[in-house]
């Protein structure tokens, strides 16, 4: 689980810092960076994993364009990030945190194009006993093809496990930005077993949990359940299936109603394909990172809709314990610009992104800015908060929809 993002360089960021519990809700106006943030994590996730390339072809925007504009119009040369990490106890060891750090540059290596090469890096434990995982000796700018993460030294073994099970934290990062066209397709029989971010590939992702999860008191796995959850949300809806059709080679989905059967999802509504793909994701282990998942959803079924989700993060019978406290194999980030999220979201599962300006130089920049919700009777300044908090007069304009002053 990733408990911890730092941010400068990337997009709209300059030193940007955000705690992440199990369940957090990052709202705001329009083009105050949530797009952007998700943008981030699915990054800095990937070119952990997969590299360098995958992880520009994943997010929005050019490579170049990914580094943040400044207010004159130039572009800063090198983008930092830092995740801190909570992995979970297995039998032999118990639970831990550690820190990535990693610095990519805008560069022209020698004999090759200009692109994003990894300057440094590093990866440490915050917990006892304190030590440092050595990268590879020589050159190690990072080859296509080849993940960030590769290149921190597997020679003593447990430090070549805890990379590998930071690898796999990384690879469990899923963020969600649903589109109607591909939530309603079909799957190919032998295609994707995952979802990707667009929804596409959902029967196929529906059948690999009930395979992975399925038991003998449990035939269906999690799915059960998802539909138990769909039909609680979708009155309209009383069950699905998961149609697997030799002839055709492929894999869809059928609805069934109190007045009809066999509802292909070609007709069914946005709001519900975009709820089953949430409940899907929000069943699935890892760090699922939804934007928006009000498009097309009424008011009251977001409301129980995110009070599930804070729910199934924290459901014991669920989750890996962690060592800790509380058990954190699931984790849930949405993004929303709903002022529903003020009525059903405790105020410290939420957090409020803005635009502010800084200086640099004498040149003013406009970068997003993140920032806790003020408690009841609370002080605004906070001790260790680089921003006030947000004021209840704030959070009256954004549930009137009006936006703050540039």
């Amino acid at each position: 689980m990733i408990t911890r993002i730092e941010i400068d360089g990337f997009k709209s960021f300059e030193n940007f810092a955000l705690d992440l519990p199990p369940f957090l809700v990052l709202i705001g106006t329009n083009a105050s960076g949530k797009s952007n943030l998700l943008d981030a994590l699915t990054f800095v996730a990937t070119a952990g994993t997969r590299g360098v390339d995958a992880a520009v072809s994943e997010v929005r925007g050019d490579a170049r364009g990914l580094f943040r504009k400044r207010g004159d119009g130039t572009r800063v040369d090198r983008m930092r990030f830092a995740l801190e990490l909570l992995l979970p106890a297995q039998r032999s060891s118990p639970s831990s945190r550690w820190r990535w750090e990693v610095l990519f540059a805008w560069a022209v290596p020698e004999g090759e194009l200009e692109g994003i090469t990894i300057e440094t890096q590093r990866l440490v434990s915050l917990s006892p006993p304190d030590r440092v995982i050595p990268l590879m000796e020589g050159e190690w700018i990072v080859p296509e093809g080849r993940s960030a993460l590769d290149d921190f030294s597997g020679d003593y073994k447990p430090d070549g496990e805890i990379v590998r099970r930071i690898k796999h934290e990384l690879t469990e990062v899923r963020s969600l930005h649903l589109e109607a066209g591909s939530l309603r397709g079909a799957s190919e029989i032998g295609g994707p077993r995952r979802m990707d971010s667009t929804g596409r590939n959902l029967p196929n992702y529906l059948r690999f949990l009930a395979r992975e999860t399925a038991s003998e008191n449990r035939p269906l796995g999690v799915v059960g359940e998802i539909k138990m959850h769909l039909v609680g949300l979708v009155r309209e809806i009383s069950d699905f299936e998961i149609v697997e059709d030799e002839r055709r080679r492929d894999v869809r989905l059928e609805f069934a109603s109190p007045y009809d059967r066999g509802l292909d999802a070609e007709f069914a509504s946005d709001g519900t394909l975009r709820m089953l793909a949430i409940l899907a994701a929000l069943h699935d282990g890892g760090t699922a990172v939804i934007e928006e998942p009000e498009n097309g959803v009424f008011p009251e079924r977001l409301r129980q809709l995110l009070g599930l989700a804070r729910e199934l993060v924290t459901d014991d019978g669920e989750a890996v314990m962690s060592g800790l406290d509380r058990p954190l194999r699931r984790q849930a980030l949405f993004t929303s610009h709903s002022p529903v999220v003020l009525d059903v979201v405790p105020r410290e599962n939420i957090a409020f992104l803005d635009m502010t300006t800084v200086l640099e130089g004498g040149i003013a920049s406009r970068v997003s800015r993140v920032r806790r919700l003020r408690e009841n009777a609370g002080p605004v300044r906070v001790d260790g908060e680089r921003w006030p908090r947000v004021t209840d007069s704030e959070l009256d304009r954004f549930r009137a929809g009006v936006e703050e002053p540039v």
